[in-house]
């Protein structure tokens, strides 16, 4: 056996040593590990080599000014300082705190639910420096925020860590560490407002985690007698396939442009129980994407066991959902007289998917029937949220865009009598209108039982979907049909809302394109309130161009042209604008695109009511603000 000279670390890793014959090996420098010996084997372990002495000589006094300006606790013992260097934020963090991090993971962030918990904290309170550092400092990023008490440091020194660690490693032999390392930075960046940076992340975590999968694949199939014994190992693949999926889902949000999973062409086992990943039992039976459907008796009454299978088909869904949405309202799905599969038909097959997924949930996982305290009680709190906020969420955007289209058609003079359907559109409307108010109301009724709960969920996924129940509250505040509650009801819950994205923000920078969308909202709806009833029945009305300009990036923009017939009206109802407050255009837009609450609101209730259910207006980049500078760096999809 060929013995060479190599350090500790390298050595416990069985991985090759590669150095000049002096530390520190190229490994512990690119991790910062410190310090790093080089041993014969075959000399005694008590004399290192000189070198290795002078290298350890030179590393102890570099840790002592720090050690000495840590602070000491009730009883003198020495804490830890998070600040121990800049090149490495990890360094002396203690696994207590690794820990606590892990415990914050689990809870804050359901969605990419894929390290078994178990083994992750015996190694960490074995050895917590075996533990990759590049994990280590992506799972940080994401939950320093949520733990103040531990006075870390920003999320953002963690990431960028990561970074540098994920640029040097990123083009090694693929590992879990790695692939898990980048989905978790992927979210980051996509919280931090860069979806580009969010997407090439994910798409690397992918395609890693697919090498993994076909490895372990063909492993098995060669030694099948080896699966039981590297089944957890296995599972945690599978999971972390399928956040990979659930996350391509989350950056896609409507994009024209084809997903790079399709999840019924998918040959990946779905993953197994909670309780059967956390005490590594083998699974009774395993489901795979086919069979989640009514026809199968094995996906029937699935519970919050199975949260992250759920969940992960309710992402599915609500992706294809909102693609549908943002089409519709482009004009470019196909007019139902010149194609099989019409725009109704399409809306017909998503909704009865939606019903259906919903249909193989247990009744203790659907809300409101079972109460979110319950969830709570079980450490489960935060993906019950999930499962039915994508759920509301997908009932919200498929009644809103069948709602905006039959009041188009009821109200437009010059639409195609021979485009109708078999129902009675105002009667179809009153009750897609009312499952919008209730989608609403339960998203707003989750979050602050949760909140109450001492378990709130501070997400970007969540904060949009309060950023949409709150176009809906205001909405109610001035709509003719009935609130559940009454406007009065509508007004509180609109409060609350605002107050959620406005305490996202401390947490989210993405969440501020919502939160300055809303604020401008609240104006618009506002200002339709008290100048309604104004509006002369002589007059012609106009047509609303707020609705134009709300883009792709989640806040208001530049009007498109098309409010010219609006100011030439204005121009022959001389002062109109005096009671008003003009609203200007944000900076950057052109300087025809401002115009006049005054013009906005010189509708008749059902051209005021189409326009206002127009909130909001969302793209395939709604995650983004628009001053991320995202337009930029992505090619259009169309």
């Amino acid at each position: 056996m060929r013995l060479s000279i190599s350090c500790d670390a390298c050595r416990q890793s069985k991985v090759k040593c590669v150095h000049d014959g002096h530390p520190p090996c190229r490994r512990c420098q690119r991790i910062n590990r410190q310090p790093c010996v080089l041993t014969d084997p075959r000399s005694s372990p008590l004399r290192p080599r000189r070198d290795s002495l002078r290298a350890q000589a030179r590393a102890r006094p570099t840790s002592r000014p720090t050690v000495d300006n840590c602070p000491m606790n009730a009883n003198n013992d020495r804490q830890w300082c998070a600040s121990v260097t800049s090149s490495n934020p990890i360094a002396s963090i203690p696994p207590s705190v690794l820990i606590t991090a892990c415990d914050t993971y689990r809870k804050k962030y359901p969605v990419t639910n894929f390290l078994h918990y178990p083994s992750l904290i015996a190694e960490i309170s074995a050895n917590h420096s075996s533990v990759d550092p590049v994990f280590v400092a992506s799972l940080l990023s994401l939950c320093a925020r949520f733990m103040p008490e531990h006075q870390l440091q920003s999320g953002e020194t963690y990431a960028e860590y990561a970074r540098m660690q994920l640029a040097h490693r990123a083009f090694e032999g693929p590992s879990l560490y790695l692939a898990q390392s980048l989905v978790m930075i992927s979210f980051y960046e996509w919280g931090s407002g860069r979806p580009y940076k969010a997407w090439m992340y994910s798409g690397m975590a992918t395609y890693m985690i697919q090498s993994l999968l076909k490895t372990a694949d063909d492993s098995m199939e060669h030694n099948p007698d080896e699966f039981h014994a590297s089944q957890i190992q296995y599972e945690q693949l599978v999971r972390t396939y399928w956040c990979c999926f659930a996350q391509d889902c989350e950056l896609s949000s409507g994009a024209r442009q084809h997903f790079a999973l399709s999840f019924r062409q998918i040959s990946v086992p779905l993953p197994i129980g909670d309780h059967d990943f956390n005490f590594g039992r083998r699974a009774s039976q395993r489901l795979m994407p086919v069979n989640l459907s009514r026809n199968s008796p094995l996906s029937a009454g699935m519970a919050i066991d199975h949260g992250l299978t759920i969940v992960t088909r309710g992402f599915d869904i609500f992706v294809r959902i909102l693609r549908f949405a943002n089409e519709s309202r482009r004009g470019q799905t196909s007019s139902p007289l010149d194609n099989a599969l019409s725009p109704q038909k399409t809306w017909e097959n998503l909704t009865e998917e939606l019903e259906e997924w919903r249909s193989l949930q247990d009744v203790t996982v659907r809300y409101p029937a079972t109460s979110a305290q319950a969830h709570v009680a079980l450490g489960y709190g935060e993906l019950f949220a999930y499962i039915n906020l994508v759920y509301f969420m997908s009932i919200l955007f498929l009644h809103r865009d069948r709602v905006l289209s039959s009041l188009k058609l009821i109200h437009d003079p010059n639409h195609d009598p021979r485009i109708t359907t078999t129902f009675e559109e105002s009667a179809w409307c009153e009750a897609a209108i009312a499952q919008l108010f209730e989608a609403a109301q339960n998203i707003g009724g989750i979050l602050s039982a949760l909140e109450a709960s001492g378990a709130p969920v501070i997400t970007p996924y969540a904060g949009f979907s309060v950023f949409v129940a709150a176009h809906i509250n205001m909405y109610g505040t001035v709509s003719p049909r009935g609130y559940p509650g009454g406007q009065g009801r509508a007004e509180e819950e609109k409060r609350s809302n605002f107050s959620y994205l406005e305490r996202l923000c401390d947490y989210w920078p993405v969440g501020h394109s919502w939160w300055r969308t809303v604020q401008e909202a609240s104006k618009f709806y506002e200002t339709a309130k008290s100048t309604q009833e104004n509006v002369t029945s002589g007059d012609r009305p106009g047509h609303l161009t707020l609705a134009s300009t709300l883009d792709e990036y989640g806040d208001i923009r530049c009007s498109r042209p098309r409010h010219e017939a609006s100011a030439s009206r204005k121009r022959e109802v001389p002062g109109r604008d005096a009671a008003v407050p003009q609203h200007h255009a944000p900076p950057g837009c052109p300087a025809h695109a401002s115009m006049t609450f005054s013009d906005q609101a010189m509708l008749d209730p059902h051209e005021l009511e189409t326009e206002m259910m127009q909130w909001p207006f969302l793209d395939e980049t709604w995650s983004s603000g628009f001053d991320t500078g995202f337009d930029a760096a992505w090619p259009n999809p169309g």
